[in-house]
Protein backbone atom coordinates (compact mmCIF):
# COMPACT_ATOMS: atom_id res chain seq x y z
CA UNK A 1 0.00 0.00 0.00
CA UNK A 2 3.16 2.22 0.51
CA UNK A 3 4.86 1.61 -2.28
CA UNK A 4 2.87 3.92 -4.92
CA UNK A 5 3.02 6.89 -2.30
CA UNK A 6 6.93 6.07 -1.72
CA UNK A 7 7.41 6.25 -5.76
CA UNK A 8 5.70 9.26 -6.13
CA UNK A 9 7.79 11.12 -3.60
CA UNK A 10 10.82 9.76 -4.59
CA UNK A 11 10.03 10.48 -8.35
CA UNK A 12 9.30 14.43 -7.03
CA UNK A 13 12.39 14.85 -5.16
CA UNK A 14 14.16 13.61 -8.21
CA UNK A 15 13.03 16.54 -10.04
CA UNK A 16 15.12 19.06 -7.98
CA UNK A 17 11.49 20.62 -7.09
CA UNK A 18 12.67 24.01 -5.66
CA UNK A 19 9.21 24.77 -5.36
CA UNK A 20 8.21 21.95 -3.09
CA UNK A 21 11.23 22.81 -0.63
CA UNK A 22 10.10 26.43 -0.39
CA UNK A 23 6.59 25.35 0.69
CA UNK A 24 8.40 23.15 3.46
CA UNK A 25 10.73 26.18 4.57
CA UNK A 26 7.75 28.20 4.55
CA UNK A 27 5.70 25.55 6.37
CA UNK A 28 8.57 24.96 9.07
CA UNK A 29 8.34 28.75 9.21
CA UNK A 30 4.76 28.98 10.08
CA UNK A 31 3.90 26.01 11.71
CA UNK A 32 6.66 27.65 14.43
CA UNK A 33 3.90 30.28 15.71
CA UNK A 34 1.91 27.71 16.64
CA UNK A 35 2.94 28.18 20.11
CA UNK A 36 3.56 24.51 20.30
CA UNK A 37 7.06 23.29 21.09
CA UNK A 38 6.80 19.65 20.05
CA UNK A 39 5.17 21.40 16.81
CA UNK A 40 7.80 23.16 15.88
CA UNK A 41 10.12 20.94 17.07
CA UNK A 42 8.37 17.80 14.93
CA UNK A 43 7.71 20.06 11.63
CA UNK A 44 11.80 21.53 11.54
CA UNK A 45 12.82 18.01 11.56
CA UNK A 46 10.33 16.31 8.80
CA UNK A 47 11.11 19.38 6.94
CA UNK A 48 14.45 19.27 6.91
CA UNK A 49 14.61 15.27 6.13
CA UNK A 50 12.36 15.99 3.43
CA UNK A 51 14.79 18.88 2.22
CA UNK A 52 17.81 16.59 2.44
CA UNK A 53 15.53 14.12 0.51
CA UNK A 54 15.09 16.30 -2.26
CA UNK A 55 18.76 17.27 -2.27
CA UNK A 56 20.27 13.43 -2.31
CA UNK A 57 17.42 12.50 -4.97
CA UNK A 58 18.97 15.73 -7.28
CA UNK A 59 21.99 14.46 -6.80
CA UNK A 60 22.93 17.76 -5.31
CA UNK A 61 25.04 15.82 -2.48
CA UNK A 62 28.54 14.78 -3.50
CA UNK A 63 27.97 11.35 -1.68
CA UNK A 64 26.54 8.37 -2.97
CA UNK A 65 22.23 8.02 -2.53
CA UNK A 66 22.79 4.84 -0.37
CA UNK A 67 25.13 6.32 2.19
CA UNK A 68 23.70 9.57 2.69
CA UNK A 69 19.54 8.03 2.99
CA UNK A 70 21.45 5.32 5.78
CA UNK A 71 22.81 8.38 7.23
CA UNK A 72 19.48 10.43 7.44
CA UNK A 73 17.57 7.38 8.65
CA UNK A 74 20.37 7.02 11.46
CA UNK A 75 19.89 10.57 12.33
CA UNK A 76 16.19 11.05 12.22
CA UNK A 77 16.41 7.78 14.76
CA UNK A 78 18.43 9.28 16.84
CA UNK A 79 16.35 12.53 16.93
CA UNK A 80 13.13 10.90 16.96
CA UNK A 81 14.54 8.84 20.26
CA UNK A 82 15.63 11.94 22.10
CA UNK A 83 12.67 13.84 21.62
CA UNK A 84 10.17 11.46 23.14
CA UNK A 85 12.64 10.46 25.91
CA UNK A 86 13.20 14.01 27.15
CA UNK A 87 11.10 16.48 25.05
CA UNK A 88 11.84 19.07 23.21
CA UNK A 89 12.22 21.94 25.79
CA UNK A 90 15.34 19.39 26.92
CA UNK A 91 16.76 17.83 23.54
CA UNK A 92 20.17 18.66 23.46
CA UNK A 93 21.56 15.93 19.98
CA UNK A 94 18.37 16.99 18.32
CA UNK A 95 19.64 20.58 17.82
CA UNK A 96 23.06 19.80 16.68
CA UNK A 97 21.39 17.48 14.09
CA UNK A 98 19.00 20.01 12.82
CA UNK A 99 22.26 22.70 12.66
CA UNK A 100 23.86 20.44 10.89
CA UNK A 101 21.65 19.43 8.13
CA UNK A 102 20.60 23.00 7.80
CA UNK A 103 24.05 24.03 7.16
CA UNK A 104 24.49 21.11 4.39
CA UNK A 105 21.31 22.33 2.69
CA UNK A 106 22.09 25.83 2.73
CA UNK A 107 25.35 25.31 1.39
CA UNK A 108 24.34 22.79 -1.52
CA UNK A 109 21.56 25.31 -2.26
CA UNK A 110 23.83 27.92 -2.58
CA UNK A 111 26.18 26.42 -4.56
CA UNK A 112 23.15 24.83 -7.08
CA UNK A 113 22.11 28.72 -7.47
CA UNK A 114 25.74 30.01 -7.74
CA UNK A 115 25.94 27.36 -10.72
CA UNK A 116 23.23 28.32 -12.74
CA UNK A 117 24.39 30.37 -16.17
CA UNK A 118 20.88 32.30 -16.00
CA UNK A 119 18.45 33.23 -13.37
CA UNK A 120 15.07 31.28 -13.81
CA UNK A 121 12.61 30.63 -11.07
CA UNK A 122 14.35 27.57 -10.04
CA UNK A 123 16.88 30.13 -9.00
CA UNK A 124 14.75 32.25 -7.30
CA UNK A 125 12.92 29.66 -5.24
CA UNK A 126 16.09 27.60 -4.13
CA UNK A 127 17.38 31.45 -2.95
CA UNK A 128 14.63 31.98 -1.14
CA UNK A 129 15.31 28.21 0.57
CA UNK A 130 18.49 28.80 1.59
CA UNK A 131 17.47 32.07 3.37
CA UNK A 132 15.06 30.87 4.97
CA UNK A 133 17.02 27.50 5.94
CA UNK A 134 19.72 29.99 7.34
CA UNK A 135 17.42 31.55 9.91
CA UNK A 136 16.62 28.16 11.12
CA UNK A 137 19.96 26.77 11.73
CA UNK A 138 20.95 29.33 13.79
CA UNK A 139 17.59 28.98 15.69
CA UNK A 140 18.73 25.65 16.80
CA UNK A 141 22.15 26.74 17.07
CA UNK A 142 20.88 28.87 19.95
CA UNK A 143 19.50 26.08 21.46
CA UNK A 144 22.00 24.01 21.60
CA UNK A 145 23.84 26.76 23.27
CA UNK A 146 20.85 27.43 25.66
CA UNK A 147 21.14 23.69 26.42
CA UNK A 148 24.95 22.85 26.66
CA UNK A 149 25.68 26.37 28.38
CA UNK A 150 26.26 26.60 32.32
CA UNK A 151 24.18 30.08 31.99
CA UNK A 152 20.94 30.93 29.87
CA UNK A 153 21.40 31.76 26.34
CA UNK A 154 18.99 34.91 26.90
CA UNK A 155 19.37 37.74 28.95
CA UNK A 156 16.01 36.96 31.33
CA UNK A 157 17.40 33.92 32.10
CA UNK A 158 14.10 31.94 31.24
CA UNK A 159 14.78 28.60 29.13
CA UNK A 160 14.79 29.28 25.26
CA UNK A 161 12.31 27.18 23.91
CA UNK A 162 11.72 26.28 20.22
CA UNK A 163 8.88 29.20 19.11
CA UNK A 164 10.66 31.53 21.00
CA UNK A 165 13.87 29.97 19.27
CA UNK A 166 12.82 30.39 15.40
CA UNK A 167 10.73 33.77 16.51
CA UNK A 168 14.85 35.50 17.48
CA UNK A 169 16.54 34.14 14.72
CA UNK A 170 14.45 35.30 11.89
CA UNK A 171 14.21 38.87 13.48
CA UNK A 172 18.15 38.88 14.15
CA UNK A 173 18.13 37.60 10.69
CA UNK A 174 16.43 40.31 8.75
CA UNK A 175 17.91 42.39 11.20
CA UNK A 176 14.58 44.16 12.79
CA UNK A 177 15.92 44.09 16.34
CA UNK A 178 12.89 44.48 18.55
CA UNK A 179 14.62 43.82 21.53
CA UNK A 180 12.05 42.08 23.62
CA UNK A 181 14.68 38.76 23.77
CA UNK A 182 18.35 39.42 23.57
CA UNK A 183 21.65 37.08 24.45
CA UNK A 184 23.14 37.36 27.90
CA UNK A 185 26.89 36.16 26.84
CA UNK A 186 29.40 37.08 24.79
CA UNK A 187 28.99 33.92 22.90
CA UNK A 188 25.43 34.49 22.14
CA UNK A 189 25.96 37.76 20.87
CA UNK A 190 29.18 37.13 18.72
CA UNK A 191 26.26 34.18 16.57
CA UNK A 192 23.71 36.98 16.79
CA UNK A 193 25.87 39.71 15.56
CA UNK A 194 26.90 36.83 12.91
CA UNK A 195 23.56 35.88 11.72
CA UNK A 196 22.70 39.46 11.35
CA UNK A 197 26.24 39.70 9.02
CA UNK A 198 24.83 36.52 7.00
CA UNK A 199 21.72 38.05 6.35
CA UNK A 200 22.87 41.03 4.66
CA UNK A 201 25.20 39.53 2.48
CA UNK A 202 23.00 36.90 1.49
CA UNK A 203 20.78 39.05 0.18
CA UNK A 204 23.16 41.22 -1.44
CA UNK A 205 25.10 38.18 -3.25
CA UNK A 206 21.97 36.50 -4.44
CA UNK A 207 20.40 39.73 -5.63
CA UNK A 208 23.78 41.06 -7.26
CA UNK A 209 23.72 37.04 -8.92
CA UNK A 210 20.53 37.41 -10.15
CA UNK A 211 20.50 40.57 -11.86
CA UNK A 212 23.46 39.93 -13.37
CA UNK A 213 22.25 36.90 -14.88
CA UNK A 214 19.88 39.27 -15.91
CA UNK A 215 22.09 41.63 -17.28
CA UNK A 216 23.32 38.87 -19.27
CA UNK A 217 20.94 37.17 -20.68
CA UNK A 218 19.79 40.80 -22.26
CA UNK A 219 23.02 41.30 -24.15
CA UNK A 220 22.65 37.30 -25.63
CA UNK A 221 19.40 38.22 -26.49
Amino acid sequence: MLRTPVRRLVRILAEERYDVILALCVAMVTLSAAGIDALTAASGIVGLALITGTLIESSALAVSRAKAWALLAGLGCATAIELAVVGPDDARVSPAIVTAIGIVAVITISRQVLSRPLPDTTSIAASACAYLLIGYSFASLYMLIDRIAADAFLSSGEALTPESAVYFSFVTLTTLGFGDLTPAASSGRTLVTLEAMSGQFYIAIAVARLVAGMATAKKDD
